[in-house]
This record gives C-alpha cells, sequence and structure tokens, in this order.
C-alpha cells in the first residue's frame, strides 16, 4: 500500500524533535511493509519569503494535490495538518477513487482549538485517532468518521534506553516539559499550573531531583535530552491541562519506553492500560512524595517494575500494532486484543 502521511515533520527544527510522533508513526507504517511517503506541512508551507505559515498556505495545497496526482495514495495519514484544507482533500478524493483518508491528534483535547480542528476534517476523514479514551470523544464522531482511542507510540528505535540496567544515578527522579515546542524556551512569567506540584517535590531533603523547563531551568531537546535522562532511575509523568481519561503527553514513551520507573497520576485511570506491577500510580502529592522515597532505596523493587513497564509498552504500544489497528478500523472495522477498544 502507499501511504502520504501528511504532518509537521520539523525539518526547521534541524532534529531537536526526532523522536515526534510523526515520526513513529512514519515508522509503524513501513515496519508493517508500507511505502509511506512523508509531506512535511508546514515547513512546505513556511517556504515563502515571510518563512510564514499564512501566506504559504495556498502553495501548501497546491503541492499537495500535485504530489497526490504524482504518487496516487492509497491512504492519506493527516497529523496535526489544520493548514490542509477541506476543499483540497475533496479534489484529492475526487481525483483518486477509493481512496481513504484518516486523520490522528495527539494534543490535549481541550487545549489549542482541538476539539475544533478534528470536527473540522469530520467531513472529509474517514477515522480518527487520538490519545485520549474519556468518553468527550463520542462527540466527535461526526458526517459518518469514526473516532477511537488509541495510546501513546513506543518505537525501540527512538525509545531505545534501558535505564533500568544502569547500575549508578547522579539523581532519583526526571521530569522535563517546555512551554511549547515551537520556541523551545521558557516563556517569561508563564505557568500552567503543574509547577506547585514539582516545587514541593523539589523541596523535600531527601529527593535529589533533575528537572527541566521550570524554575528557571530552560528545558532540554534533541540529545541533551537523552543525556540528561539516563541520570535517574525514575520519572514524573505530568501532563497540563484538565483530567481526562487515559490522556497523556507523549512524555509517556519517552518515559517507560526508555525504562524509567514511572509515577501516573491515578485519576488519569491508566488502570486499563497497565498494572502496579509495571508503573507506580498515586493520588495525593504526599502518597506520590512516599513513593519517590521509597523506590529511591529500593533499588530492586524499583527495576523489576520498570522493566514491567518497559517491556509491556513495547510490546503491546508500539508503532506495528498501533499503525496496524489504525488500518484494520478504517478497511475492515476489526478490533484489537493490546488495549482497550474505545471506539465510536
Amino acid at each position: 500500500m502507499k501511504i502520504l502521511h501528511v504532518s509537521n515533520f520539523v525539518q526547521k527544527d534541524n532534529g531537536r524533535l526526532f523522536w515526534n510522533t510523526p515520526f513513529r508513526i512514519s515508522n509503524g507504517f513501513t515496519r508493517l511493509g508500507h511505502n509511506v511517503l512523508n509531506f512535511s506541512v508546514r515547513d512546505i508551507a513556511r517556504e515563502n519569503i515571510f518563512n510564514s505559515t499564512k501566506f504559504g498556505k495556498s502553495k501548501l495545497n497546491e503541492r499537495l494535490l500535485t504530489t497526490c496526482i504524482n504518487y496516487n495514495p492509497d491512504l492519506i495519514v493527516l497529523g496535526h495538518a489544520d493548514l490542509v484544507s477541506i476543499d483540497t482533500l475533496d479534489e484529492i478524493r475526487f481525483k483518486i477513487k477509493k481512496l481513504k483518508i484518516i486523520n490522528w491528534n495527539v494534543d490535549h483535547l481541550l487545549m489549542n482549538d482541538t476539539l475544533n480542528k478534528i470536527k473540522y476534517f469530520s467531513k472529509v476523514v474517514d477515522s480518527t485517532f487520538v490519545t485520549t479514551g474519556d468518553k468527550i470523544i463520542a462527540g466527535l464522531s461526526n458526517h459518518k468518521m469514526n473516532i477511537s482511542f488509541i495510546p501513546n507510540i513506543f518505537d525501540n528505535s527512538i525509545d531505545s534506553l534501558k535505564i533500568f540496567e544502569n547500575e549508578h544515578y547522579e539523581y532519583d527522579i526526571f521530569f522535563a516539559m517546555s512551554h511549547g515546542v515551537g520556541s523551545g524556551v521558557l516563556k517569561k512569567n508563564k505557568s500552567d499550573g503543574r509547577e506547585k506540584l514539582l516545587l514541593h517535590i523539589d523541596n523535600q531533603d531527601n529527593i535529589n531531583t533533575n528537572f527541566f523547563g521550570f524554575n528557571n531551568i530552560q528545558p532540554i531537546w534533541g540529545n541533551k535530552f537523552y543525556q540528561e535522562i539516563i541520570k535517574a532511575p525514575m520519572g514524573l509523568n505530568l501532563s497540563q491541562g484538565e483530567t481526562l481519561k487515559l490522556y497523556s503527553s507523549d512524555r509517556l514513551s519517552s518515559y517507560i519506553g526508555n525504562g524509567l520507573l514511572t509515577f501516573l497520576d491515578a485519576k488519569y485511570d491508566f488502570q486499563s492500560l497497565y498494572t502496579d506491577e509495571e508503573v507506580v500510580f498515586y493520588e495525593t502529592k504526599e502518597e506520590l512524595v512516599d513513593k519517590i522515597s521509597f523506590y529511591s532505596v529500593n533499588s530492586d523493587s524499583r527495576r523489576k517494575i520498570a522493566f514491567n513497564g518497559w517491556l509491556k509498552s513495547h510490546k503491546n504500544f508500539n508503532g506495528v500494532n498501533i499503525c496496524e489497528y489504525m488500518l484494520n478500523k478504517v478497511f475492515d472495522n476489526k478490533t484489537n486484543n493490546y488495549w482497550q477498544e474505545i471506539s465510536y
């Protein structure tokens, strides 16, 4: 099958975001044996004298149409590709018979106008896949478009570390966030609510933290991220925004996938994907601090749980399984045996 993957492959960032979801998805389709052509939507839109996606939107859509005529894909995969117009997709459908179009989104559904972006494509997309299993997604199934939950994607060529095998660490726990991947730097006087918990942990005398993107410490990107994540055996999966069932940023893949013992807030209901033998759940900040302190000195228990989480994630939630699920849903409406089915 020929697959055209229309997403943001961040060429402008010179490899700073090489672990991003678009690469994981393209890898998954390729490993399934498909011919995948990546179309970097925002980079192409910026190819104008103003380096502006606004001024390059028209040319972008022209090039997408031309690319489809030249490539003749069986499937178009859209990922955070809201610069693409419905008219362009309609014209592509008219020219390429039996074409399927799917959409994926990993953003928090209640931030960055994500709900409206998904609804916008519902007129022309066959299926949409989101990394949120909350009941809120039921309202997005419009115009015969199906919507389904997928887990965050693990990729052993990207999440290549096995930190649980290390014998020595400089710190107890790792966390990294940013004020947006676009700028890559801290924004003055900006906070998103996570800082209070991070400060509480940071102020514990018996916990040695390696935190970034917080408390005037700049975010880390690219290989620097990998140089720092290996310095601690544990990580805190802490996402911004309102709590939604099974939502997490893609740090979940980076943390568990690289072998950190990972702490998850129980209110996100990840108990349907993981057991307490694979991750550590907590309900209060006091319980979190107690568990960080406990596992910082109990290396055997820490290593065992981290390994179990790493193994489960790479075995069940890898790009091959998730991309195969996408194809099965859009072509055959089949389910899977790797995670809880949530579809509308």
